[in-house]
C-alpha cells in the first residue's frame, strides 16, 4: 500500500488488506481483517469495520460507516461479514451493517448507488445496479433485486422481498413484498402498475412488454400468471417463492400518479 495515497491522519490497521492504489482520506479508520481492492476510495472520517470486503472501484463518501455490528438483539458476536461489489458508490453518511450470523454475509452488488444517509441493515441481500435515494432505509433480512430504485425517505420492513427493476416511490412504507418490474407507492405501499419508465430504459417493449402487462393484470385479479417470456418467468417465480411478508396489495381503479 502506497503511503502517498493515505492521508497522514488516517488510522489504518496493519492487519487490513488494502491494495496499493487505494486512496484513504483524512481521519478515516480502517480496522483489521478488511479487504479493500484496487481502485477504491475512502472519504474523510469514513469507518470501515472489521470483516468488510470492498471489491474493486468502490467509492466511499465522508462519514460513511460500513460493517458495524447488526442492530439485532439476538446477535451473539463473532466475525460476521459485509461484502460490497465492484464500482458501487456510497455517499456521505451511509451505514451498512454486517450479518447477524457467520453463515452468510450481508451482500451488496456491483454498480449500485447509495445516496446520502441511506441504510442497509444486517443480513440483507442487495442485487446489482440498485439505487437508494436520499435517506431511504432497508431493514434486516431483506432481498432487493437487480435494478431496484428506492425513492427518497422510503422505508422497507424486515424480511421484505423486492423484485428486480421495481420502483418504490419516495416516502413509501413498504411492509410487504414488491413484485418484479412494478411501481409501488404510499403508506402502506401498494402496486400501481408496471415500472414503465424503467422497463423502457431497459429496452423492454412490444410483445414482451404486453406479456408482462398481462401477467401483472392476472396477479392483481388473483388469477394464474401464464406466458413464457423471460420477464414473465421471473414474475411468476417471484409469486411462487416462499414469502414471510406476503405480496403488497394493488390500487383499484384508475388513479393518477406521477413521480
Amino acid at each position: 500500500m502506497s503511503r502517498s495515497a493515505i492521508h497522514p491522519t488516517a488510522v489504518v490497521s496493519p492487519k487490513a488488506r488494502v491494495a496499493p492504489d487505494v486512496k484513504i482520506g483524512p481521519y478515516a479508520v480502517i480496522e483489521p481483517d478488511c479487504e479493500i481492492e484496487s481502485g477504491c476510495e475512502i472519504g474523510p472520517h469514513a469507518v470501515i469495520h472489521a470483516h468488510v470486503k470492498l471489491a474493486a472501484g468502490v467509492k466511499v463518501g465522508a462519514h460513511a460507516v460500513l460493517g458495524g455490528e447488526p442492530q439485532d438483539l439476538g446477535f451473539k458476536g463473532g466475525p460476521t461479514g459485509l461484502e460490497i461489489g465492484a464500482n458501487t458508490r456510497i455517499r456521505e453518511g451511509v451505514t451498512m451493517h454486517r450479518a447477524s450470523t457467520e453463515e452468510r454475509p450481508t451482500r451488496v452488488g456491483s454498480d449500485c448507488y447509495f445516496m446520502a444517509y441511506t441504510h442497509i441493515a444486517h443480513d440483507c441481500q442487495v442485487g446489482n445496479g440498485v439505487i437508494l435515494t436520499q435517506s431511504a432505509i432497508v431493514a434486516g433480512h431483506c432481498e432487493i433485486g437487480d435494478g431496484v430504485i428506492l425513492g427518497g425517505l422510503a422505508g422497507v420492513h424486515q424480511f421484505v422481498r423486492i423484485g428486480p427493476k421495481a420502483m418504490i416511490g419516495g416516502l413509501s412504507k413498504v411492509t410487504r413484498d414488491v413484485l418484479p418490474y412494478a411501481l409501488v407507492n404510499g403508506s402502506p405501499a401498494l402496486h400501481y402498475r408496471l415500472n414503465a419508465v424503467g422497463l423502457r430504459r431497459a429496452g423492454l417493449s412490444g410483445e414482451p412488454y404486453k406479456a408482462l402487462e398481462a401477467a401483472f393484470r392476472a396477479a392483481r385479479a388473483g388469477e394464474a400468471v401464464v406466458g413464457d417470456t423471460p420477464e414473465v418467468q421471473v414474475f411468476r417465480a417471484f409469486l411462487e417463492a416462499p414469502s414471510k411478508r406476503r405480496i403488497s396489495g394493488f390500487v383499484r381503479g384508475e388513479v393518477e400518479f406521477e413521480f
